[in-house]
């Protein structure tokens, strides 16, 4: 069987700045212009500019919309008013996560789920098995472009092309508006750690925003970023990735994100997930930092405590805000993991200690 890779709208550009490319979720990505490090580093001190357009967009509407998002999401689109968006998750009956997602309400009876571009079929599949008379879902995927500016620099740099009122947008807000003349939605969203906005765009009009911003931010030290320092940027703020700390056979709970469920509304996986909270998750996300400072603990490596395998790493990498690696990783409940323990991970048939360690490792400030 022959797979197709898909490119986004900004593909012949990316090679035009000497992208260096990767496949990544069935599309054909940037993973670095300058280097993974530098890009990392520049979104912290600066701004960077993603290319998001591989996620995709449902639009939903209707008058059972809300019932339909309010039966398949964990947290509750009920709280939502006109302008605001919110972090949520979809799960099966039994509590696994099939994916997470930022939903946008722009009226009443219309709203938008910006979902992972691996899952997009699954998800649009089992969404309208979710729907309901009176409710629509329309899948916006390929027409629509998704650009991302992250870093303290950004709302300096996106004021300078767009008249939005950037400064009365707050976090987890969307605003329609234009940016370098083009009709765009504009939140105050992103996955980094820092301070940002993520811009949709029809996909015909992607290359020319992307370029204006990237021109009109070179001199605030903007620079075009890839999905490595995507990566590493969003292991340091503590963020889950689908396939790494979600996936179907991880639960919310598990996974730390209590916080973006609301029960007592009988949505899918409600039970299941009640169960955990009252009995406790049998799993827990941690911190961790290999000892000598250098060895990179990565997905799928062993977490031994005592002799005995405890859990199993999500996500690791060389952190070059701390100019040393960190991991993320999954251990069993009834180990205790807490701050300062040890554990040893599997490197390579390599025993290397390890210390427990808070999550997130970096919150910027405020």
């Amino acid at each position: 069987m022959v797979t197709t890779v898909k490119r986004t709208p900004l593909y012949s550009l990316h090679r035009a700045l000497g992208a260096r490319m990767t496949e990544f979720g069935g599309f054909e990505m940037p993973l670095s212009y300058s280097g993974i490090i530098e890009e990392h580093r520049v979104v912290r001190s600066a701004a960077g500019i993603f290319d998001l357009s591989h996620m995709g967009e449902f639009e939903l509407h209707g008058i059972t919309a809300l019932a339909v998002l309010e039966r398949a999401l964990t947290n509750s689109a009920s709280r939502l008013a006109n302008g605001e968006a919110q972090y949520t998750l979809m799960c099966a009956d039994d509590g696994g996560t099939l994916d997470d997602l930022i939903l946008y309400r722009f009226e009443p009876d219309r709203y938008m789920l910006c979902v992972n571009a691996a899952n997009i079929g699954p998800d649009r599949e089992w969404l309208l098995r979710q729907c309901r008379p009176g409710a629509e879902l329309v899948d916006l995927s390929d027409d629509v472009g998704l650009i991302a500016i992250q870093g303290p620099s950004a709302a300096l740099i996106l004021s300078k092309v767009s008249q939005l009122p950037l400064g009365q947008l707050r976090h987890f807000h969307v605003q329609s508006g234009d940016v370098a003349g083009i009709a765009c939605l504009v939140a105050r969203t992103g996955y980094t750690g820092e301070d940002g906005f993520e811009i949709f765009v029809a996909a015909q009009y992607a290359t020319a925003v992307f370029e204006v911003l990237l021109n009109s931010g070179v001199g605030d030290g903007l620079r075009p970023c890839g999905l490595g320092a995507r990566d590493t940027l969003r292991i340091e703020a503590g963020l889950p990735l689908y396939g790494h700390e979600l996936d179907r056979t991880i639960s919310p709970l598990e996974a730390r994100l209590a916080r973006f469920i609301k029960f007592g509304r009988g949505f899918i996986g409600e039970t299941a997930l009640a169960a955990q909270r009252d009995e406790g998750p049998r799993r827990q996300l941690i911190g961790i930092q290999t000892d000598d400072g250098r060895s990179i603990a990565r997905q799928g490596y062993n977490l031994i405590q005592d002799g005995h395998q405890v859990g199993v790493v999500t996500s690791g990498t060389f952190a070059p805000s701390f100019s040393r690696p960190l991991a993320v990783g999954l251990v069993k409940a009834a180990a205790n993991p807490k701050p300062g323990d040890q554990l040893i991970v599997e490197i390579r048939n390599r025993e290397v200690p390890a210390t427990i360690v808070p999550l997130p490792f970096y919150r910027r400030e405020s």
